[in-house]
């Protein structure tokens, strides 16, 4: 009795079950055929390409921890190890990145505020690669620059400082300490903050030399990859602008406190006013060709940069009214306004020979086989393109004396190990940068090499995390880059990328570099917090909506009448209108103004008929479709019926 039960009740149910089915079936087809808006699965995700220069160990190794640390956040950041060809034409011209991480290099005063983040930097090699744009920011900006006395220039600095901690179009990461390997039996170098070798660092080149050998030695260098230009003026690399410093002069340069101290300029005279600076400058200076140098050549250099508008030391340029000669060895500069960093300034120009330039334009690809003629302590002498570079001692050089050396050669060797087991060997007697982390044990036990103690110095290299401003929308979110800024440990990141030889740096004028005057009591920084930085990109709207790790962008705001202000921030948001007036249309719009908006609202209005128009063809396939299925339903259902009777 209880197997026919249970046979009876079996058909019974699965008749119940498809009626049911015939019902329910034709409320979920419509959901499921027609979708009316986009899918959330559509929403870009938070992931770009972070380029690294490739052959910077330090920035490559420092990328791939950084790709690992953001992933806590759900942000991908694919490091990409990309050679400095492609960055920096990409920076000078293109602006097409999205992200890169790498260090730039402090000059000896804090101008990287006004190089990296000023909209007059925003330009074709211009130094404002992100695009970085904020008017409060360029005014403080200015107003520092010409304000002379040092406490209110850094309150204005300070203020600055604390506009780009909100904006980050940049993160500072830290600096990379200076220890050089370089062979025990050379002397005179001279240790300040940016390292035993750089381009501000001109003393190392005049007085470096053979401890058995006073003069005429040879001193070899590895770099690990080719300078990038012959020209002075147009060199930005840290290859390139080394060997210029050698080649040719500046009117002032840096000892070894940063101070700035005479060079071609014997002594100056800045008026009271700041408006008037003259200088007097050598008398026994001479061009490698054997030309006089006078104070021509001083105001042409000048005067060239000014009239070609070159997109270098435009903070200087820009304040210089006029410059003139006072006889052969006197030139005078008259400014616009006075101006801070004025000596600073000047001792970045390399002042550039009248008889060889006058017919040049400013980006003129000098060739070497031209012999690039400066006035420095050191000549052009041969080179192969790719490979190695020979400079000679200056023999009619106008410091007596000086250099010591008798020649000053570049090899490329690209392998940081090959570079090591060269300066080991004796094949060449230091590097460019600084030591690779993976020797440094190996350089501290090597008896024929410097101690690494006599060597250090505070690195100028700053790495940074830099946010391209023209591409992604969510690198202009402020949101995104301080989620990206608390997601970072620093410290850990020195450690692995340095092994320690580094120092976190948490603002944007470090005073591990530039002193503790410097130091801002209100600095904006931020401490490693992970949770925090989650609960930010949470809050924006940025979630992971597919689950797969990574989040994505948030749902377009609705803005209803199109003017690109949201309806929750729209005063008015069945009319469009303008920012300045709350997204309403404001009293200025001409007739001609309302006639575009009219007509861009009659376009709306045929699209949005045509968009109803696919929406009901859509719900009537939709709607028939749901019928035929129901009435497929119907016909199982009596199928079942009848079967369950036999």
């Amino acid at each position: 009795m209880k197997k026919m039960t249970a046979k009876k009740l079996a058909p019974s149910a699965l008749i119940s079950l498809l009626l049911a089915a015939s019902l329910i079936v034709p409320l979920f087809s419509t959901c499921i055929v027609a979708p009316v808006s986009a899918s959330p699965e559509e929403r870009e995700e938070l992931s770009f390409e972070m380029w690294t220069l490739d052959w910077d160990t330090i920035s490559v190794d420092a990328g791939d921890v950084l790709e690992q640390m953001l992933r806590d956040i759900g942000i991908r950041m694919k490091a990409m190890p990309t050679s400095d060809e492609v960055m920096y034409d990409n920076f000078d011209l293109e602006h097409t990145y999205e992200v890169y991480e790498m260090s730039h290099g402090y000059n000896p005063y804090p101008s990287q505020l006004r190089d990296r983040c000023h909209s007059d930097e925003i330009m074709d090699y211009g130094a404002n690669y992100a695009g970085y744009s904020n008017p409060e920011l360029d005014a403080l900006i200015n107003e520092a620059y010409k304000e002379i006395d040092f406490e209110e220039r850094t309150e204005l600095l300070w203020d600055a400082q604390r506009i780009l901690a909100e904006d980050l179009p940049y993160i500072p990461l830290f600096t990379s300490d200076d220890v050089h390997a370089i062979r025990k039996e050379w002397t005179g170098f001279h240790r300040m903050p940016g390292g035993i070798f750089n381009w501000y660092n001109r003393l190392t080149s005049i007085d470096l030399r053979h401890v058995d050998q006073e003069y005429g030695a040879n001193f070899i260098m590895a770099y690990p990859s080719y300078i990038r230009r012959y020209n002075p003026i147009h060199a930005s690399d840290g290859r390139s602008l080394l060997v210029m410093s050698m080649v040719f002069d500046a009117l002032v340069s840096y000892d070894e406190d940063l101070n700035i101290i005479p060079w071609l300029a014997t002594d100056w005279d800045i008026s009271p006013d700041g408006l008037t600076i003259t200088f007097n400058i050598v008398h026994n200076a001479n061009w490698h060709d054997g030309v006089p140098l006078t104070a021509e050549d001083v105001k042409f250099t000048v005067d060239f940069y000014k009239e070609q508008e070159i997109p270098y030391d435009v903070a200087l340029m820009e304040r210089i009214e006029s410059v003139e000669t006072d006889g052969d060895y006197r030139v005078i500069f008259h400014m616009t306004e006075p101006y801070a960093w004025v000596l600073d300034d000047i001792e970045d120009v390399p002042i550039i020979p009248q008889h060889i330039w006058q017919d040049k334009d400013w980006d003129w690809p000098v060739h070497p086989d031209a012999m690039p003629i400066g006035s420095g302590p050191f000549k052009w002498d041969s080179y192969v393109d790719g490979e190695w570079i020979k400079l000679v001692a200056n023999p009619d050089f106008w410091m007596e004396g000086k250099p010591h050396l008798g020649s000053f050669t570049i090899r490329v060797i690209s392998e940081s190990s090959a570079r090591f087991l060269a300066i080991k060997t004796g094949e060449v007697h230091t590097e460019r940068y600084e030591l690779d982390i993976g020797f440094i044990e190996a350089a501290e036990k090597d008896p024929n090499l410097v101690p690494l103690e006599d060597t250090w110095c505070v690195g100028m290299w700053d790495y940074v995390i830099n946010f391209n401003q023209r591409t992604d929308p969510a690198l202009k979110d402020p949101a995104v880059k301080k989620a990206i800024a608390y997601a970072i440990d620093k410290q850990r990141l020195v450690d692995i990328a340095r092994l320690g030889y580094g120092t976190v740096t948490e603002t944007f004028i470090p005073p591990e570099f530039y002193g503790e005057a410097y130091r801002d009591p209100e600095a904006i920084t931020y401490e490693y917090n992970v949770f925090l930085a989650n609960q930010i990109l949470d809050a924006a709207g940025y979630l992971d909506i597919d689950a797969d790790g990574i989040r994505e962008m948030p749902a377009p705001a609705k803005d209803s009448d199109g003017d690109g202000i949201p309806d929750e921030k729209d005063a008015c948001p069945d009319v469009p209108g303008r920012p300045e007036y709350g997204g309403c249309p404001g009293e200025e719009e001409t007739i001609e103004e309302l006639s575009t908006s009219l007509g861009e609202i009659r376009t709306d209005v045929t699209t949005l008929k045509a968009d109803v128009a696919s929406l009901r063809s859509q719900l009537n396939t939709s709607i028939n479709m749901s019928y035929g299925l129901a009435i497929v339903a119907i016909i199982i259902a009596i199928v079942a019926v009848f079967l369950a009777r036999r």
